[in-house]
């Protein structure tokens, strides 16, 4: 018999692999060196093969790949109890919070988000970061973390005014483009870009965010696509997000907005339509055709409440769905069960149909899927031989997940972050036994309550009726 090769780690359970066939081994084990991983199989035989410097899982555990959010804004973290109930909320409430915040509040917010997610299982945020002054910070913050992240900058070049439906008696929606400050954001764009390529372990890519499309004129959706491609990069956009902004695309374009995307070229497969609630048959085919993903918050559509996003007709017509945490419920696992709800809801009760959207589904779009929607499928997504080892460790040794004869239906209905034990990203312990392993959660807690008093008042200020109706004994 040929000595065993050692490895850094094996990882033994119900493994859940989400390759092409869907594998689920039980009895399996993952083994994992040098970042990457080196064998997936039976644990009999993983272990007649390698021997680890450390073990981790059991027989009632999961081993799956890390989980992937696809859209998050990590300095939003201490804002979303204050959006809760009071709409609209993200131009009253989110955005004037981060503007009163500085560098060092991000950082802190960043953390707080950072520390839900990680011990959550997502071991993968696609961070959206929308004011300036924040971005070293967060991007620092992340590769501190250990955790892998895409991130989007980005800045708009248009100012609209908006003609209400009340004020169109009287008013026109405009807009006006600013050319200086398109060429300086998309300067800052590619030094952003060509800093992070180069820097540290690869696990900070760099993308670029335009804002939206009230934000953002046609020159500055045309070079950012053109600036991406360049450096082999991607480009996201809230988009389709709710009534007013199609209603300013109509007034400003004569077409819905992904309609214009599609119209001007800016539709391309490095393309991410961030929400795309309100979608036409015809702007989803128009996705499908040109290889345009979307990362869908199913969570964000009860807090904005726009509409439910057209989920299944967009897998059906070979569209590329991710899913997104959006800041309001960092448990991804909680994100798959509310998906697997509402488009059960939306789809599944009126025809009667129970696979028109299945937990298997809602798995999928946080690993394999979201993978593929933020163009890192050859990477992560999946436990394959060869790929980065972003790997989870989930308890199922409680009454809510066994017995697991459909691991990941129980999963999914019945599971939740507190369930994960143990997180590797790039072979690297980031999680462990339930705790962080590079951020200290006492500082960040201390911290972001400090944080929390000082932003209260401000965020208060701006919503139309109290926080709670219920009345609270000091």
């Amino acid at each position: 018999m040929s000595p065993r090769e050692p490895v850094d780690y094996l990882l033994n359970g119900v493994v859940i692999t989400m390759d092409d066939s869907n594998r689920i081994i039980r009895e399996g084990c993952v083994a994992v060196n040098n970042g990457r991983i080196l064998a997936v199989g039976r644990k009999s035989d993983i272990e007649e093969n390698y021997i680890p410097d450390r073990s981790l899982g059991g027989p009632d555990c999961f081993v799956t790949p890390g989980f992937i959010d696809c859209h998050n804004h990590l300095a939003q973290a201490l804002v979303r109890e204050f959006g809760m109930e009071d709409l609209p909320n993200i131009y009253r409430v989110y955005i004037p919070c981060e503007i009163a915040m500085d560098a060092d509040d991000a950082r802190i917010s960043a953390s707080v988000m950072i520390s839900q997610l990680l011990r959550a299982g997502v071991t993968t945020v696609a961070e959206t970061t929308c004011t300036a002054a924040h971005e070293d910070m967060i991007a620092d913050t992340i590769m501190q973390s250990g955790m892998r992240a895409v991130m989007a900058r980005g800045q708009g070049d248009r100012k609209t005014t908006f003609a209400s439906n009340y004020d169109q008696v009287n008013a026109k929606t405009s807009h006006e483009d600013d050319p200086g400050k398109l060429v300086e954001d998309l300067a800052r764009c590619e030094d952003f870009i060509k800093h992070w390529q180069a820097k540290g372990d690869g696990r900070l890519i760099p993308w670029i965010h335009t804002m939206g499309l009230p934000a953002c004129s046609d020159e500055r959706f045309l070079q950012t696509r053109e600036l991406a491609e360049k450096y082999n990069s991607g480009v996201m956009t809230h988009i389709n997000r709710d009534r007013e902004e199609i209603e300013i695309s109509m007034a400003t374009n004569g077409e819905r907005p992904l309609e214009h995307l599609n119209t001007i070229g800016a539709l391309w497969p490095g393309y991410v339509a961030i929400h795309a609630m309100l979608t036409t048959d015809r702007e989803i085919q128009m996705l499908a055709t040109t290889g345009a993903k979307v990362a869908h918050s199913p969570v964000a559509c009860t807090d904005i409440i726009s509409a439910v996003t057209r989920v299944v007709s967009m897998r059906s017509a070979g569209v590329t769905v991710g899913l997104g945490c959006d800041t309001v419920i960092n448990d991804i696992i909680k994100v798959m069960r509310i998906a697997f709800i509402m488009h059960t809801q939306a789809n599944g009760i009126p025809l009667y149909d129970p696979v028109s959207f299945t937990t298997e589904h809602a798995f999928e779009m946080a690993t394999r899927e979201a993978a593929k929607t933020l163009g890192l499928e050859r990477e992560i997504g999946s436990l394959e031989p060869g790929k980065k080892a972003d790997v989870v460790v989930i308890d199922a040794n409680n009454v809510r997940l066994s017995p697991h004869h459909n691991p990941i239906g129980v999963l999914v209905q019945y599971g939740a972050g507190t369930d994960v034990t143990d997180v590797l990203v790039d072979g690297k312990q980031v999680v462990e036994n339930g705790r962080l392993v590079n951020l200290d959660e006492a500082v960040v807690l201390a911290e972001a309550r400090q944080l929390s008093d000082r932003l209260r008042p401000i965020l208060e200020a701006r919503r139309y009726r109290p926080l709670t109706q219920y009345a609270t004994v000091c």
